[in-house]
């Protein structure tokens, strides 16, 4: 689906690269980069790096949930390493961001395989054969990872917090459920711990590259598409054939390279990346304190004056990329 409003752009940022620093270093520089960014650009991701051998850096969803707190408008959608947490807590804790935040949350599912699998399973020890080890299993897992998420979320409907002092009853437990889940896996019997999001469903983000299988980006409501040896308008028919219920919004990685291209090259770069049908771009940045300046007194003043780029938005992030507000499973079938 293509924006009416513009292009929306956003920053890509991976949390491992502060690694080496002090945890407080670390919190401190991100938060002053993304209060720099925090009404210029629409939303920021920050990849998670769970288990790497050369240091992971911060818990993603904890930082964001920290940062939500100090910022004003900027969508935040940390990533988790999905095949390796613990999908009850992952709930909560994304639903958490989204009252924090005010409904501007989501996550990136990282689904992790290969060498980050490796490093990932020897960080964590083996547990009556969790985590899995072949690939199809891992993918299997990060769908169904997926799954239990949403529907922990709707697991509380509106409405289930009255705080009647005259029943005496905090909650109506008739608007509260068990999700039920079995998989191959692991199970889960519900409901959440924590109410529905003011989203009801915090967006659910997913990367895809070329050659990858792309049943997790089928899965999400935005699918950050690597352009490398990648047809992105083929690519966006493809997975938007997979569920035609789901709506999907696509967006773009420009890679800021540590030389930066010219403006122009950039503009030209995302007017092409615009007719393919995406929703947005998201500006990769792979050395945010040296290339933070260059993107937003620079890049980005020009991609709005000179290209599709939209202003900055506001309100709910499911709003900003078009996506419908979000039924209740339960709901919908009483």
């Amino acid at each position: 689906m293509t924006h009416p409003n513009g292009l929306r752009v956003g920053i890509g940022l991976d949390v491992a690269a502060q690694s080496r620093n002090p945890r407080d270093a670390q919190k401190k520089f991100w938060r002053a980069l993304v209060a720099r960014f925090d009404t210029v650009v629409d939303f920021v991701t920050l990849e998670d790096g769970f288990a790497r051998p050369d240091g992971d850096g911060l818990d993603a969803v904890l930082l964001a949930n920290w940062l939500a707190a100090s910022s004003g408008n900027i969508g935040i959608i940390p990533g988790a390493a999905v095949n390796f947490l613990e999908p009850f807590h992952l709930s909560t804790a994304v639903a958490t961001l989204d009252f924090v935040s005010e409904g501007r949350a989501g996550f990136l599912a990282q689904h992790d395989d290969g060498s980050r699998a490796v490093h990932a399973r020897q960080a964590i020890g083996a547990l009556n054969g969790f985590p899995a080890a072949e690939s199809a299993a891992l993918r299997q897992d990060a769908l169904d990872v997926v799954d239990v998420v949403r529907g922990l979320w709707d697991s509380w409907e509106d409405g289930a917090v009255i705080r009647d002092k005259e029943s005496q009853r905090f909650l109506d437990g008739s608007k509260l459920h068990y999700i039920n889940f079995k998989g191959s896996g692991f199970q889960v019997l519900g409901p959440s711990i924590t109410p529905r999001p003011p989203q009801g469903q915090p967006v659910v983000a997913a990367a895809y590259r070329h050659g990858e299988d792309s049943s997790v980006a089928s899965a999400a409501d935005i699918v950050f598409l690597h352009p490398d040896r990648l047809d992105i308008a083929d690519v966006i028919r493809t997975i938007g054939t997979a569920d035609k219920n789901r709506v999907r919004a696509f967006v773009a990685d420009v890679i800021i390279d540590t030389a930066p291209k010219s403006v122009d090259d950039y503009v030209a770069q995302i007017g092409e990346l615009a007719r393919s049908g995406i929703a947005g771009i998201r500006l990769a940045l792979s050395d945010p304190a040296a290339q933070a300046a260059y993107v937003i007194d620079e890049l980005i003043p020009a991609l709005r004056a000179r290209s599709s780029v939209g202003p900055v938005a506001t309100g709910p992030l499911r709003g900003r990329f078009g996506l419908p507000a979000a039924g209740n499973r339960y709901t919908n079938a009483a």
